[in-house]
């Protein structure tokens, strides 16, 4: 591959994904202030976001959050060469992206907001699914970067709305995730077997990825592995809120609950342990 690419963001995803595209022989540059993450990529980690997007077709990002990525998006122009391609591969919000693509554009530089789904499991094997918001043409030349590190990737609309599709997904997996630890917890305290209730649960009409999928990986074992911290959901779902208007009374609902979590000290634990509030009260611990 001849064309140069600069990955901000190598973090738990973020690396994984960068690691997909020099294994398919991308010449990759890339930054991460965190010297942990920067240094599995030896001499291809950079000092900051203008040094890696540095004569870079395409700059990526994946960040924790807005106020992050506004910082790193503004390093990186200032590196950046007329005509490159910025994918924006974090979760944030619509308005943030359009604010970074008019930024963008006055340097000359396309944007897509294209944030991804599937998790760890997806960005290590190049199975996400990704949501983008931009021209139709700057994705048909992202498509081969993205192409590696997706099997799904779907045009959601104009610059934003890959940002807000991706906002919806996660507000109705914290809903589904709530829920899950609700009537679980419930049907313990009812004396039902865990494998029966969960069996029934997902062979009948309330089955669903977070309980099929998830779950067994997380909250019903022993260890309960953090796969997407509490923390990022949190964040997510508040983003949600905010930008979704006034009449959404079972997401609000949803985002004191996970604030409560916060409040517990979960942030660091799996989204799903939001079913702690339920456990904790009523002296039960699902799974192993």
């Amino acid at each position: 591959m001849s064309e140069r690419i600069a990955f901000i963001g190598a973090g738990r995803m973020g690396g994984r994904m960068a690691k997909r595209l020099l294994q398919a022989g991308f010449d990759v540059a890339v930054y991460d202030p965190s010297p942990d993450a920067a240094a599995p990529f030896g001499e291809r980690a950079k000092a900051s976001p203008a040094e890696a997007a540095a004569g870079a077709a395409f700059i990526l990002f994946s960040v924790p959050n807005p106020a992050i990525l506004r910082e790193a998006v503004a390093g990186a122009l200032d590196g950046a060469s007329q005509g490159a391609l910025i994918i924006d591969l974090s979760t944030g919000d619509p308005e943030s992206a359009r604010e970074l693509a008019a930024a963008a554009s006055e340097r000359g530089i396309d944007f897509l907001d294209a944030p991804v789904s599937r998790g760890i499991a997806g960005a290590e094997s190049g199975t996400l699914l990704i949501m983008v918001g931009g021209a139709p043409e700057a994705l048909e030349r992202a498509r081969p970067v993205l192409d590696v590190l997706a099997s799904d990737v779907v045009h959601a609309g104009d610059v934003g709305a890959g940002q807000a599709v991706k906002l919806c997904n996660q507000m109705l997996t914290a809903i589904v995730a709530t829920g899950l630890g609700e009537v679980l917890v419930a049907g313990a305290q009812a004396g039902v077997e865990l494998e029966t209730l969960t069996q029934v649960l997902a062979g009948g009409s309330a089955g669903n990825w977070v309980l099929d999928t998830h779950l067994p990986r997380t909250l019903l074992t022993a260890e309960r592995e953090t796969s997407f911290s509490l923390a990022l959901m949190r964040k997510d779902v508040g983003l949600f809120v905010d930008a979704a208007g006034d009449d959404i009374p079972l997401s609000r609902l949803v985002r004191e609950r996970f604030d409560t979590a916060h409040e517990a000290g979960l942030d660091d634990a799996d989204y799903t342990s939001v079913a702690e509030l339920y456990e904790r009260p009523a002296g039960v611990r699902l799974g192993c």
